[in-house]
């Protein structure tokens, strides 16, 4: 019998280590046993004493599925499912030190070298080959075949059977000799029970899901359809969230059913729009997508263009005229998506859901998205049920301006115009009388009010008194981010940044100009949010015992989760994760096109900065090497491959030797992914990124037992700075950041000015404070349900006891201050259940105990760290 429910156990596997076995009734041979535990440890995991007893109950037949299953998805996650074959095949040996003198070679070879003749560098006769397709002729005494694995000229993938490529360049490398930290793998007793508890930390996530998050929610949907209705709750936080959930039943269920059901969850005109968005195949965050549009050039002598004809001139022709008509692809950004099958009865069903809202409101709401409202109007077709819903018809009207008639459509004011007036009159009190209205947006705007309120202290009162009023009505991320914000408002800071809504983070900057805020406005805010976070922190679970790891002060409390890289770890951005000293840093990437698709040359780079983030050198494609003053490498690339054939792809490594970097003045190393030619990153079959620490440079380029990081590359843009070492603290800064780009001749040299800009300006920002951490999340935790705290720091373990009349409030603030410790344990493995949140999970808890742990390794079924912001 086969294995069922592949994607929910694939899901369960990555994110809790979890292996569902049903119970045989059969005895497995040791041999076979023996086999799948050394599968498994190669990819750096074992299997516990539990999950390895029942898979001795299993045939053969029963027992094959399983180890495939999770080799295979075990493999996937840290990007071991693929080859990796660096142009420089004896990476990081014989990789040359002059770059300059192989472009040399490149080209004289390119524009010089011929078939049948002697070799234009060594003279030689007979040691020349065509390489086929792009048919170079290469001679294999100059260039050695044994190390290429592509064209030495154009770097391009050939064919292999050419005799230039040497007997035995193929084989494969042996296992490097690494200290390995194994990862446990244990059993899972009940799959329906785990997927719907999935599920339902899904529902309860306080903030928009991250593109693995959706991906993991549409697996069990589309495993246990119908079911899941059975497990929704009766609120989900999100409304973004609300849209993956019900979009995804749609597809999957009776729509008109599912739809009666999604309506309770569904408030306002742009949840019915996210959700047919998700039922569409698109994004809810209705960002717009990058289309390709077939436009007329125009012919000579025509009039003169205009519009978006006058955009295609400038385009393609600097603002000049074009000598004739032509048709060309012009990529547009379009606020539409292609809108799935909408019968008569699920289209009914949507209106008459539009129609039972308020009417202004609904309008209002609508025109957020007006493009995205014009466009699924051509298949809501609204005017047919005018009659039966006016009000909807006339928002539809409002949106296209127009009614059916031709008039006009009425002027129409709504909310944020209301807003907006009072702050540009400066009347703070008019813009806290909209305000109320709506919680959230006042929660947004706090900052913005008490600017606009200035040293008036009445209108300050105001203010605060309604700040007081809505926060038991806040989101639990927002209250937080104010509990990271507010204290850094009492003087200006060094840079302001701002991230946009969209596929992928691009981070934007601005000096800061804002009037610093009145330190007992800011007291007097902070208390209201911190007593309000510890109050609805009391309500969970209490636990006699909480372990919390100091090492989570550099971890960042996860925000704007939607833009965030498909990862296998699940960094948030702005975290700071040590690394251990002696090791090098092995940064790989690889892509592979589509099987019909465009050549795309994809670059990795490591650019130095000093102290200053004055730039130091470069390794990369056009500097294979970068040496010390000692001669010895600095860093060294494996070679440029510019394209990736599918199925195999290409592969591209950068070693990083750090301390010889800091011995040589160099603090930052910055890892860039550029997209130089091609398709964007988003459109390739696969494409991503990541980060091994290695001892023994030899064997395998690519280990996946010691891959620390493994990052999709997604979006429209070319320039990708993911991380950047800290070479003189030995630590690792997680950015997470697109920066605009052409698709053409990116490389550090033309990226530089971002470089300098974006990568100390997102390191100052998160070191200020302004985002709080994981470690203050867990202190709060901690204060609010534990009675004994226990931390690990690097001084070891500390123990905190709460008094027997101390409050939370006062609790936090002494484990804050690190009053009252006495030295500590960690609680025993077969004792009562604990609340913990570690760097490391290295440690055994007792069973039921709930756990985040940033790199699972032991911890067996640990929660998201969104999972302690609900």
């Amino acid at each position: 019998m086969g294995v069922t429910h592949t994607a929910t156990r694939e899901a369960l596997l990555r994110r809790q280590g979890l292996v569902f076995v049903a119970p045989g009734a059969a005895t497995a041979s040791e041999r076979h046993l023996q086999a799948i535990e050394l599968e498994l440890a190669q990819l750096g995991y074992v299997i516990s004493v539990r999950l390895r007893q029942r898979l001795a109950t299993l045939t053969p037949e029963e027992l094959a599925p399983h180890p495939r299953l999770v080799a295979g998805a075990l493999a996937a996650q840290f990007g071991g499912n693929v080859p990796y074959t660096p142009l420089f095949r004896r990476f990081p040996e014989d990789v040359p030190k002059d770059t300059r003198d192989v472009y040399l070679h490149k080209v004289l070879c390119h524009f010089l070298q011929t078939e049948g003749q002697p070799c234009v560098f060594c003279r030689r006769v007979g040691t020349t080959h065509v390489l086929s397709p792009c048919l170079h002729v290469v001679c294999d005494h100059c260039f050695d075949g044994a190390n290429y694995s592509a064209c030495p000229v154009c770097e391009h993938h050939v064919d292999r059977s050419s005799p230039f490529f040497k007997p035995g360049l193929f084989l494969a490398r042996s296992l490097p000799k690494e200290k390995v930290r194994f990862k446990l793998l244990d059993l899972g007793e009940d799959l329906p029970a785990a997927a719907r508890e999935l599920f339902e930390s899904f529902c309860a996530r306080t903030q928009v899901m991250s593109p693995v998050d959706a991906t993991d929610l549409g697996a069990i949907v589309d495993d246990f359809a119908e079911q899941v209705l059975a497990w929704l709750p009766d609120k989900i936080a999100v409304r973004e969230n609300v849209a993956r959930i019900f979009g995804a039943l749609l597809r999957k269920c009776n729509a008109p059913a599912t739809f009666a059901m999604a309506q309770a969850h569904l408030a306002t005109a742009t949840d019915v729009l996210r959700t047919l968005a998700v039922y569409s195949g698109a994004d809810p965050s209705l960002q717009g997508a990058t289309v390709k549009r077939l436009v007329a050039r125009p012919k000579e002598g025509a009039a003169e263009p205009s519009g978006l004809a006058a955009r295609i001139e400038k385009i393609f022709a600097g603002g000049r005229r074009l000598p004739k008509a032509e048709t060309v692809s012009v990529p547009i950004h379009a606020y539409r998506f292609k809108v799935g099958p909408l019968r008569r009865p699920l289209r009914r069903a949507l209106l008459a859901h539009l129609e039972a809202m308020h009417p202004d409101g609904l309008v209002e709401d609508m025109l957020r998205h007006r493009s995205y409202w014009q466009w699924v109007g051509k298949f809501l077709h609204p005017h047919e049920f005018a009659e039966q819903f006016p009000q909807v018809a006339r928002a539809f009207a409002v949106v296209r301006k127009k009614a059916p008639d031709g008039t006009p459509a009425p002027r129409f004011i709504g909310f944020h115009a209301a807003i907006e007036a009072a702050a540009r009159a400066g009347d703070a009190p008019a813009m806290i009388e909209k305000l109320r209205q709506r919680p959230g947006e006042l929660g947004r705007r706090f900052d913005h009010a008490l600017r606009i309120a200035g040293a008036d202290a009445a209108a300050q009162d105001v203010v605060i008194s309604a700040f007081v009023a809505a926060a038991p009505r806040l989101a639990n991320p927002l209250l937080l981010t104010l509990h990271g914000h507010l204290p850094t408002r009492g003087r200006p800071a060094a840079v302001r940044l701002f991230w946009p809504k969209g596929q992928v983070a691009k981070g934007v900057s601005a000096p800061d100009v804002r009037p610093t805020l009145a330190p007992q406005a800011i007291a007097a805010a902070g208390q209201v949010v911190e007593r309000e976070l510890l109050r609805r922190l009391a309500d969970k679970p209490k636990f006699a015992t909480c372990v919390l790891d100091e090492g989570l002060r550099d971890v960042i409390v996860p925000f704007n989760e939607r833009t965030a890289s498909r990862a296998a770890v699940s960094l948030s951005r702005g975290t700071k994760v040590a690394l251990p000293a002696g090791e090098v840093v092995r940064l790989f990437l690889h892509w592979c096109q589509p099987e019909v698709g465009d050549s795309t040359d994809i670059d990795l780079s490591v650019a130095f900065y000093d102290e200053q983030w004055a730039y130091v050198g470069v390794c990369s494609y056009y500097q294979l090497r970068f040496d010390g003053a000692d001669k010895r490498p600095i860093a060294q690339s494996s070679g440029d491959l510019r394209d990736a054939p599918y199925p195999d792809g290409a592969a591209e490594f950068v070693d990083v030797h750090r301390e010889r970097a800091r011995a040589q003045g160099i603090r930052y190393a910055v890892m860039v992914v550029n997209n130089y030619a091609g398709m964007p990153f988003s459109k390739l079959e696969r494409a991503w990124a990541g980060m091994m620490l290695r001892t023994d440079l030899g064997g395998r380029q690519f280990d996946v037992r010691k891959v620390e990081l493994k990052f999709d590359l997604q979006g429209e843009n070319g320039v990708f700075m993911p991380l950047v070492l800290d070479v003189a603290e030995s630590t690792m800064h997680w950015l997470d950041v697109y920066t605009t780009g052409e698709f053409e001749f990116n490389n550090v040299e033309t990226s530089n000015k971002a470089i300098t800009k974006i990568c100390p300006e997102m390191i100052g920002y998160f070191a200020s404070g302004a985002r709080i951490s994981m470690y203050e999340l867990a202190l709060l935790h901690a204060a609010a349900r534990g009675q004994r705290v226990v931390v690990r720091g690097p001084d070891g373990l500390r123990g905190f006891e709460r008094g027997a009349d101390e409050s939370a409030e006062a609790f936090l603030r002494r484990l804050r201050a690190g009053e009252g410790a006495s030295p500590a344990e960690l609680p025993a493995a077969e004792g009562a259940p604990v609340f913990a949140a570690l760097l490391h999970g290295d440690v055994e808890l007792p069973a039921g105990s709930v756990c985040y742990a940033l790199f699972r390794e032991r911890v067996i079924a640990p929660i998201a760290a969104s999972d302690l912001l609900t």
